[in-house]
């Protein structure tokens, strides 16, 4: 997966407001009545500087499946790994398996290289499958160990994609798994979707895949796969090989992704309307955004509109709503934010950049989560004021916020507590929200070097709560493992 940050402005920076409570605790419901804590205001919380959860010094435990509660926002965040092996965790909801209760993680399996994926049991933090190839019974990850990832519907199956096939791993109760799956018309090589979007519709029938020449992006109907793929695939170099990727909306209604060179400077946000009448893609791409780069995520809302959750950078530092079926083409920015069902969700700070995920289906489908990323927080800084607090801050600083897109509503869960984000890919959050909102997993290091694992806060009320166990207080600096990536 390539890095891709939306910006970084240092020397600007909008009125900060503070808030002299370092601990600070709330539980709130919303209209869809989950009563977990958080908070909805958009004051500066900053995480304490001293004390058992300080800034600088506070280390979960290590101990997978431990959890501890956020001292600011009240919420419980869970440990899921262990071993430091950096995780391909991204926006896509596929690395949570279709009931939303375990979590795929690349790790080595005791080898050199991180070519294996665990099972991850996510109110325990128990590996329930391990040692499974993420290339499939071929062996070794290839150039594909960001694609793979659970079916939407069978919670009991994964993917992996080997070069010239997808392979069908079923997990088994008694911790074994089996294989064989889709190979491409003619044994065409397959090739990488992007690793960022779901190549699943959130019902499982639709299903994007990648292979031979250009045009190289293929829809299939999985009710009819002999039927063979929609007419009009979509070109992958221009892109996905440019470093975005291309995806499906939950409702599989639209392809979607980031385009280069198609008439407007720098990456362009696309979309392209499936018409399943005829089995086709529209012969064109729609170009509906252009003001950042390819840093969001799609949700198809209970409003029937998909939108694209993303970034403002040429003119504000702000996270919109942005409606996917709009023209923008030649258009400036303030003729884009204008266009019909845009809206604005949060503002930031010049020095925030992020990372969005969102809620393919169910109650909280109007949900999307950030983590936002100041690169100018970086290992042991700040200094303490004198209540205590880690400063300077602003609001919505190294947070995990959940933003409802059609309300506005935005509740803070946890300061993701990753720092020098910009030193390194994978200390950047890069969060991911299970199917139906269940839960969001991130990446930290927790103000260590290269020690890199992955998070989960509970969000949907029938998640429950995770009952949290006693997390060390001080630092525990494992080295990483080799990552040949």
């Amino acid at each position: 997966m390539t890095e891709r940050h939306c910006w970084s402005r240092l020397s600007r920076a909008l009125p900060r407001v503070l808030l002299a409570a370092a601990c600070v605790t709330a539980s709130v419901s919303d209209g869809g009545g989950f009563g977990l804590p958080s908070l909805t205001d958009a004051l500066t919380h900053p995480p304490p500087a001293t004390g058992p959860f300080a800034y600088n010094s506070f280390v979960p435990s290590g101990t997978q499946g431990a959890s501890y509660v956020d001292p600011v926002f009240g919420t419980t965040v869970r440990q899921l790994t262990t071993d430091h092996v950096n995780d391909d965790i991204y926006a896509r909801n596929m690395w949570w398996n279709a009931d939303e209760m375990r979590y795929l993680h690349r790790t080595t399996n005791g080898t050199p290289f991180a070519d294996f994926w665990e099972v991850i049991d996510v109110a325990t933090g128990k590996v329930t499958h391990r040692g499974i190839p993420i290339g499939g019974v071929v062996g070794g990850a290839g150039p594909f160990a960001a694609d793979g990832g659970f079916d939407p519907v069978d919670p009991n199956v994964l993917y992996a994609l080997g070069p010239t096939s997808i392979y069908k791993i079923t997990l088994n109760a008694d911790g074994t798994w089996s294989v064989v799956y889709f190979t491409p018309p003619g044994g065409a090589p397959l090739k990488s979707l992007g690793g960022t979007l779901n190549w699943f519709d959130a019902r499982g029938r639709y299903m994007l895949v990648r292979y031979g020449a250009e045009p190289s992006v293929h829809l299939y109907d999985r009710q009819n796969l002999a039927a063979g793929p929609y007419v009009n695939p979509v070109r992958g170099d221009n892109t996905i090989d440019t470093g975005s990727y291309i995806g499906i909306t939950p409702d599989g209604q639209f392809l979607v992704g980031y385009a280069k060179g198609l008439g407007l400077q720098g990456l362009v946000g696309v979309s392209w309307k499936i018409d399943r009448a005829k089995r086709a893609i529209a012969p064109s791409p729609n170009m509906f955004w252009s003001l950042c780069g390819d840093h969001g995520s799609f949700l198809s809302a209970s409003d029937g509109h998909n939108y694209m959750i993303t970034f403002d950078c040429y003119d504000s530092p702000e996270i919109w709503r942005v409606d996917i079926t709009n023209n923008a083409k030649g258009l400036g920015y303030a003729q884009q934010k204008a266009l019909p069902n845009n809206k604005r969700l949060i503002t930031l700070t010049w020095n925030d950049a992020g990372h969005v995920t969102t809620v393919a289906r169910g109650p909280l489908q109007d949900w999307a989560f950030l983590a936002t990323e100041d690169g100018t927080d970086t290992f042991n800084s700040g200094t303490a004021d004198a209540n205590g607090n880690i400063m300077p801050w602003h609001a919505y600083r190294q947070e995990i916020i959940a933003v409802n897109v059609l309300t506005g509503q935005a509740r803070s869960l946890a300061h993701h507590r990753s720092r020098s984000v910009f030193n390194h890919y994978f200390a950047s959050p890069r969060l991911s929200a299970s199917w139906g909102g269940m839960y969001v997993g991130f990446a930290s290091n927790f103000n260590q070097s290269g020690v890199n694992d992955v998070y989960v806060v509970p969000f949907s009320a029938t998640s429950g709560t995770i009952s949290p166990t006693v997390s060390s207080t001080s630092p525990n600096r494992g080295l990483p493992r080799s990552d040949r990536r």
